[in-house]
């Protein structure tokens, strides 16, 4: 069984706002796309079951990395959010922020902590024959980015890295379990201008 909570009322103004700054390297996060989403909740046995209702609005920061988001309740939903997109250069860890239900009709302040990442062109040169596909994963987010195709000598991809320390990336052959690995480390490099980094592997690497 599950019920369906009341929403709140329309046209009850609210303001959101914040930063989204980078504290790591003392820079504001400027051009950040910020929406405000609305839902409804379902209290069930289980606990409560979130129903998206839409986007509302939407703004982005400013060259302070300021934003500011009034909004009016739709009469739709009981439950909002402040959620920003996935965005490759900066690493947000928190990516969205529920608003505290006293604050409709009122305004709060909600900031995040981003981390701006800067390009490099990552070369691989594999000296043998690795006949499997190779998964590719980078530190900042950890996520998988382009797998290296079967039988590949040279390939280059972009990645960004956190400027300020050793970035790792994990080269993985998936086929066999337990998975094979290789990891490479990116050494510290202060620079915010595009630099390609070499590196060289081969099928004894991940043994």
């Amino acid at each position: 069984m599950s019920c369906e909570e009341d929403p709140i009322p329309a046209d009850i103004e609210t303001l959101i706002f914040g930063k989204i700054y980078d504290s790591t390297n003392d820079i504001p996060i400027v051009n950040e796309k910020v929406k405000l989403a609305e839902y409804s909740t379902q209290g069930t046995f289980a606990g409560t079951n979130y129903i998206f209702k839409g986007f509302i609005d939407s703004t982005t920061t400013d060259i302070n990395g300021d934003y500011n988001l009034p909004f009016s309740t739709t009469g739709n939903g009981n439950k909002y959010q402040i959620q920003l997109d996935f965005n490759e250069q900066v690493h947000i860890p928190n990516l969205v922020e529920f608003i505290q239900d006293e604050s409709i009709g009122n305004q709060e302040e909600l900031n995040f902590e981003g981390l701006k990442l800067y390009p490099v062109d990552l070369k691989v040169i594999i000296t043998d024959e690795i006949t499997q596909e190779i998964d590719v994963y980078k530190q900042f987010p950890e996520r998988l980015i382009d797998p290296i195709p079967p039988s590949t000598q040279n390939s280059l991809r972009r990645i960004w890295i956190d400027k300020n320390v050793v970035n790792e990336i994990t080269f993985q052959i998936g086929t066999s379990s337990p998975f094979l690995s290789h990891i490479i480390e990116i050494p510290i490099n202060d620079t915010t201008e595009l630099y390609e980094y070499e590196i060289e592997i081969n099928s004894a690497d991940f043994q």
